[in-house]
């Protein structure tokens, strides 16, 4: 559908849902450069990441099994994601996104969880408006690009609810995660990222 795509609204900077423009600006793809450690006798780098931002940081998909009622949603709340699947805008996801870029641009700084996949995931504190103890996690890819570039793809983004089974975040266990910047180095070198063993 014309005009419904993520890239789309991203081109346009922004999406109105009845009647009120919700902003994407800081959505769109972007390079920050880092400065990484150095280990041993290797010195410290600098590396330019590039940041992109899946549709699903502002928008959520249909519960299992249902399919979404655009007919009541409105269908100025469409948003076809990558893979060409219908969601809806999310006034919610969309205020959360507002920190994504500070977020990813810190990420050297940040502890990244094993997910179990091949992306991974890092936790942002407690959020304004939702429950104690309640974290923004933020779900992402990483790939090297070249001998000192990064490309990063933030698939997802939320404070889990009950769309989000509260279960599923148990699997990551807390001791099973590594420093933004060795898993950058790693992927520069193309080096194995393996699970940290408990002792």
């Amino acid at each position: 559908m014309k005009g419904k795509g993520w890239w789309e609204h991203l081109s346009v900077g922004a999406i109105e849902v009845a009647g009120e423009p919700w902003c994407l600006q800081h959505l769109r793809a972007h390079s920050h450069e880092v400065q990484l450690p150095g280990s041993g006798v290797q010195p410290s780098i600098a590396v330019m990441l590039r940041l992109e931002y899946s549709s699903h940081c502002v928008s959520h998909g249909a519960r299992q099994g249902l399919a979404l009622d655009f007919d009541s949603i409105g269908l100025d709340s469409l948003v076809i994601d990558h893979r060409g699947i219908y969601r809806a805008f999310c006034p919610t996801r969309h205020r959360l996104s507002l920190q994504l870029p500070a977020i990813m641009c810190n990420l050297a700084d940040r502890q990244c969880l094993f997910t179990g996949h091949s992306n991974w995931l890092t936790l942002e504190g407690n959020q304004f408006g939702f429950p104690e103890g309640s974290h923004y996690e933020v779900y992402f890819n990483m790939r090297r690009e070249a001998a000192t570039s990064l490309r990063i793809y933030v698939e997802s983004a939320y404070v889990r609810d009950a769309r989000h089974a509260a279960g599923s975040q148990s699997r990551f266990k807390r001791h099973e995660k590594i420093k933004g910047w060795l898993l950058m180095l790693k992927k520069l070198r193309n080096e194995p990222v393996r699970r940290p063993m408990r002792h």
